[in-house]
């Protein structure tokens, strides 16, 4: 049993979400440098990027392609045009479906 680095990224919650879709497929990980990124500009910026590892290196190829299905659908989602509340005239953008600023819904 020997821990295995399947993903990094600069944002904490990127790699969050990739531990979590790990995780609800029954494999054990371990975010690493979460709290790493205080040291950016002491040391290389790449060396403080949260980090994602399998506690078993037999996962290692199932949680890699895990990762790279969800981030191949989520890069291929369609954009959604952003829009204008019909209450208040707030620009909204796309991804929501009520108005940030009223709470009135996104028009259909």
């Amino acid at each position: 049993m020997r821990m295995r680095l399947v993903f990094d990224n600069i944002d904490f919650t990127i790699v969050g979400h990739m531990a979590s879709l790990l995780e609800s497929e029954g494999i054990a990980c371990e975010i690493r440098n979460a709290g790493a990124s205080g040291l950016a500009g002491e040391i290389p910026h790449t060396l403080v990027y949260p980090e994602l590892w399998v506690l078993d290196k037999i996962d290692e190829e199932r949680a890699r392609e895990i990762i790279r299905v969800y981030r191949d659908k989520d890069a291929s989602a369609p954009v959604v045009a952003d829009w204008t509340c019909p209450k208040c005239g707030e620009i909204v953008e796309g991804v929501f479906a009520e108005c940030w600023n009223c709470g009135a819904g996104a028009p259909s």
